[in-house]
């Protein structure tokens, strides 16, 4: 249900800290190592930094207005725009968001713990990877299945851990191999073209941006003002775990790996190495809880999932991971890919509902409407669905797919010119945008109050 403003629980500081805690994730070590790949220090701090802020802006606007003036979560806040059943498009690509960060934190899950049993002298085959996948998932289901309460626990030790690990890392790198050997240190797997290189470490910067939009209705929907909606959600996911990527893409390239278990016993010797190694295994089953916890939110959404106990919940948001326990190799090998994916689901997406909340809606919605499935409601369309919006959304998803391939890395010349994820979000927006002023669709109907069964008076919060 939306939070009244009376429910929220995040002011300036609250907001601020718990948008850090979330952005300095282990997540973000991944990201950078998969920059390494294509760019140097420079070009890598450049695109991680700039390309975060951007996607997560571009990713906020929408979201944090609609969902903190409104107190909703933001799968909720697509209904106007999508309609009662569009929305579970919306909600599919959310969970494949989700799902795909699970598995690929789980498969580093695994790696630590086989480079662990490496550090003291013991060679084990990759079946302790699939083992470890297998022992995350089941940790994973232990502290979600406890709720938030347990959740909140381990946040509270493993967050401070992570900047204590991040400060680890800057400090090894910068002491034991200085600005100038990192600066000099080259990619780990570039193509052939410097510029394409960059191009696309711009728009794995962008698409990490975006990739936050899982979180961002629920941050916003928990404060008390639009500037600690927007602010803290920019700095922090954007800047502060920008930086934090560029610190895993200095590792990955002083170490010479995009995984980011390997980076520890090199930088900080094995007795450092170890205790960090043992860190960021603990660091990784936390950050697979919180993904798979709002997993299990999200399915709430679905009629299935509404009355079902909380362990299938669970059970059913930790099932898509079984893959990884039987091939973490091939599948954590398309982790850069995944990342670019990102882009395609959330940029189109972003740039609709930028269009339908500021300039159609201007920002006028009925809440009793967004939860109103009937035929009746506002935001019902045709059978539920706003084809217009599915349609805006494929088209977003076509360009960015001919501009750039994340699976196949085929790119179009005109990759030159225009960013996947930003020609993305444009077009989808403008076609969206056009398409609803042409179909009539530009009206405001739900800037009337409605009075709802019971004498419940709702309007705009």
């Amino acid at each position: 249900m939306p939070l009244l403003p009376g429910e929220r629980e995040y002011g300036t500081l609250g907001a601020n800290s718990t948008c850090f805690a979330y952005g300095v994730a282990t997540w973000c070590f991944l990201t950078g190592g998969y920059v390494a790949e294509l760019v140097g220090a420079l070009e890598g701090l450049i695109c991680l930094v700039a390309g975060n802020m951007i996607g997560v802006l571009l990713a906020s606007l929408p979201l944090s207005f609609a969902c903190q003036e409104n107190g909703l979560e933001q799968i909720d806040a697509c209904r106007p725009a999508f309609g009662p059943k569009g929305m579970v498009v919306v909600l599919v690509l959310y969970l494949i968001n989700m799902i795909g960060w699970s598995g690929l934190i789980l498969v580093m899950f695994g790696n630590g713990i086989r480079n662990i049993v490496a550090a003291f002298g013991y060679q084990v085959g990759d079946w302790i990877v699939s083992a470890g996948v297998a022992l995350g998932i089941g940790l994973s289901f232990l502290v979600v299945t406890r709720g938030v309460a347990m959740l909140n626990r381990f946040n509270a030790i493993i967050t401070p851990g992570l900047v204590a690990l991040v400060i680890f890392l800057f400090y090894m790198l910068f002491v034991g191999h200085g600005w100038e050997a990192i600066s000099q240190a080259e990619p780990l797997a570039p193509g052939p073209s410097p510029l394409v290189n960059y191009l696309i470490a711009v728009e794995l910067g962008i698409a990490s941006g975006f990739s936050w939009w899982g979180g961002i209705g629920f941050l916003a929907r928990n404060t008390r003002t639009r500037r600690n909606a927007i602010f803290p959600e920019v700095i922090q996911l954007g800047f502060s775990a920008g930086a934090v990527c560029a610190a895993g893409t200095f590792s990955a390239l002083v170490v010479q790996s995009s995984d980011p278990t390997e980076w520890m016993i090199p930088l900080g010797g094995v007795f450092l190495g170890v205790i960090a190694l043992v860190f960021v295994a603990l660091a990784n089953v936390t950050s697979t809880a919180v993904s798979v916890y709002a997993s299990g939110l999200a399915l709430r959404h679905l009629r299935v999932f509404r009355g079902a106990q909380w362990k299938w919940v669970v059970l059913a948001a930790l099932f898509p991971c079984l893959p990884f326990v039987f091939w973490p190799g091939e599948l954590s090998s398309l982790g850069d890919a995944f990342l670019a994916y990102n882009g395609t689901m959330y940029a189109p997406i972003s740039g609709i509902l930028l269009v339908d909340y500021f300039f159609l809606r201007r920002r006028g919605v009925s809440l009793w409407s967004i939860f109103e499935d009937g035929e009746n409601g506002l935001y019902y369309h045709v059978k539920g669905i706003n084809w217009l919006a599915l349609g805006a959304l494929l088209m977003g998803q076509v360009l960015y797919v001919f501009l750039y391939n994340p699976f196949s890395g085929a790119t179009h010349e005109w990759l030159r010119f225009a960013n996947p994820s930003l020609a993305s979000f444009l077009l989808s927006g403008l076609i969206y945008g056009m398409g609803m002023l042409v179909l009539g669709g530009g009206q405001r109907p739900d800037r009337v109050q409605e009075v709802e069964p019971g004498g419940f008076i709702r309007p705009n919060i």
